[in-house]
Formats: C-alpha cells, structure tokens, sequence
C-alpha cells in the first residue's frame, strides 16, 4: 500500500499522537527529544538548538508502508541531511524535473533559496536520518571580514529568496562519518555537550565546505562504482560494525555481500579511503577510545573486547593511530 501525504498532513500526525519524553540530556532546555506513534510512521525526534542559526534533527523512523512526501514550494535554509540507516530515498523536484537518489551512507544538502520537492520512501525502513539545519547569516558570520559576503566558490549556497536553491546528492566519506558517529556516541552533558557537538557540527561543514570548493572548481574526481555497487559495500560496512569482535574474513564478507574481492576492496577505497582491514581496525580503536574512559575498565579487558587478543598488538595499534599508549590515554584522560 503507498500513502500520499502534505508534509502538514505528516507533521499534523505528529502533533496529534501520543508522545513520550525521551531524555538523552536532562539538564539542557534547547536538547529536546520526543517519542511518536502516529497513524503513518512511528519513532523519534532528537533537536538540539547549538548557537543561533545552527541546529541539528536526529530522527529515527519507522513507516507503516510505502510514503509519498508532498512539501510545497517554500524558501528554506541550508540543510544537509545524512541517511545513517534504511534503503533508498527518492527527492523529486517537480519544478525543474530533477530526481536524486540517496541510499544509506549518502547525503543529501540543498542550499537556501526557493525550493519543492517529493520524497518517496519505496521500502517502510526504518529509517535513520542526522540533518544539519544553517540559516545564511550563521554560515557569513564565518567570513573574516565586515562584508561577511562568501567567496564566490560557496555563493551557491546562499541564493536569493526568488531564486530556486542549490542542491545534490553526495556520499558520506569515512572523516564525516566518524564525526557523525562521535556526536551521537557523546557522553557529556550540559554545556560541555553543545561545546562538544558543536565543534563536530562547525568539523562536518568545513569540510562539506572544501568538498563544494574543489566540486565546483572541477577537481573532484568521478566515481568508478555503480549505485548497486556502492550499496553492497555499504552493506559490508554495517556486518562489520556488528562484528568488530569477531568479523568474517574478507572472502567470506565479499560472499555475503554478493561481491568478488577485488571491487570490495575498490569499494572500501572509493568510499572509505582505506582497505577493508584499515576501516575495521579504526573503527575497533575509535571503540576502545571510548571503554578507556570508563573507569572500571582495565586495557586488557579493553583490547579482548575490540577483537584484539594480544593486549602488546592492541597498545601497537593504539599508539600508531592516536599518538599515546592506551594506559597513558586512561590515565590522563581519567584526570
């Protein structure tokens, strides 16, 4: 069954089912997170208000069935929307005739101006989405000067109200994803938190900022890989992250995915920046980063639960990737 809705009548249901509170961060007003049952989708909304013009929605869903999205032409801010989990996601834009097609591990931005635009959620998901909201005096307030007018590479970003908007589809590159993945892991509180998460988010457009700089001075270069491809090392990606502790050797990872070894291996370069063994020992130690900061933690228990059995294996790695031993890191950073 497919289901046509406004985006009022979607948001509508929303305001008009249950919700319950759900409390990443009590003791912070602009961290507000609610829990949805409405007749057409199901999950949560997670806004986080960082200074003003800046704020993030973090937003699990699950719909009922297949869902057309009709959003009216309206003017809106800059906004880059990361798809963390769930099938693709189709965005028409009936004025000009254009689709994009987002699949999990891409994203999808569009600059501010005049814009309108379908979504069509083929698959129910669910659904894992991490949006970046801008309003264009937040992103001049960067520029160094008085002026506070952007470079003539980033003006497309920022067109007039009459004007229809920038917009493209991109894929998630491994330094973005990790930036995603340590704003959602953060542990802090308070004002540490949105000092935290803010240096993520200002991380991320920084380099969104250089990926539009060197696309739109010809230097970006074309990927090599299919859509069906690229999915499929996607796929890869996540039976990893399940089992950082005990992975499948490459020939089996490649066999589960459908795909032969060599374009594995171009796929986790392509998209990754780094071979299928490189990505996994990374995100182990990005893993262990974290279980050092908890206290009760010994650096033995830490590597055996990362997947490394020797512990002087694990301290290598971990010294060559972050620049101190894992006792030294837990020691100071337990200070």
């Amino acid at each position: 069954m497919t289901v046509s809705l406004s985006w009022y009548d979607y948001r509508d249901q929303f305001k008009a089912s249950e919700q319950r509170e759900l409390h990443f961060d009590p003791t912070d007003k602009r961290d507000i997170t609610r829990h949805y049952t409405g007749r057409f989708t199901d999950g949560w909304q997670r806004w986080i208000f960082l200074r003003d013009g800046i704020h993030l929605l973090i937003e699990k869903t699950q719909n009922l069935d297949r869902l057309l999205l009709e959003c009216p032409e309206t003017v809106w801010r800059f906004t880059w929307t990361f798809i963390l989990s769930g099938k693709q996601i189709t965005v028409g834009f009936p004025s000009c005739g254009e689709t994009l097609s987002i699949n999990r591990g891409g994203f999808f931005l569009h600059g501010h101006g005049l814009v309108q635009y379908n979504y069509d959620f083929t698959d129910p998901g669910p659904f894992f989405f991490f949006t970046i909201y801008v309003r264009p005096d937040a992103l001049r307030s960067f520029v160094g000067d008085a002026s506070e007018e952007l470079p003539r590479v980033f003006k497309h970003l920022i067109r007039p109200n009459e004007r229809p908007c920038y917009k493209r589809a991109g894929e998630t590159s491994p330094i973005m994803n990790a930036l995603l993945q340590q704003i959602l892991r953060c542990s802090y509180q308070g004002l540490t938190k949105r000092m935290y998460i803010e240096g993520k988010v200002l991380e991320l457009l920084a380099l969104l900022m250089e990926e539009e700089a060197d696309i739109h001075e010809g230097n970006a270069q074309a990927s090599v890989l299919d859509l069906d491809c690229r999915d499929r090392v996607h796929y890869a990606q996540e039976i990893l992250l399940k089992n950082l502790t005990s992975p499948p050797s490459l020939a089996e990872l490649a066999h589960l995915v459908g795909l032969c070894d060599s374009n594995l291996k171009r796929g986790f370069k392509e998209i990754f920046d780094t071979t299928v063994f490189g990505y996994l020992r990374d995100r182990r130690l990005e893993r262990a980063q974290q279980l050092l900061l908890e206290p009760q933690m010994k650096v033995a228990e830490v590597a055996r639960t990362v997947g490394y059995e020797s512990r002087s294996s694990f301290a290598t790695a971990f010294k060559q990737k972050y620049g101190v031993s894992p006792k030294a890191y837990q020691m100071t950073a337990g200070k």
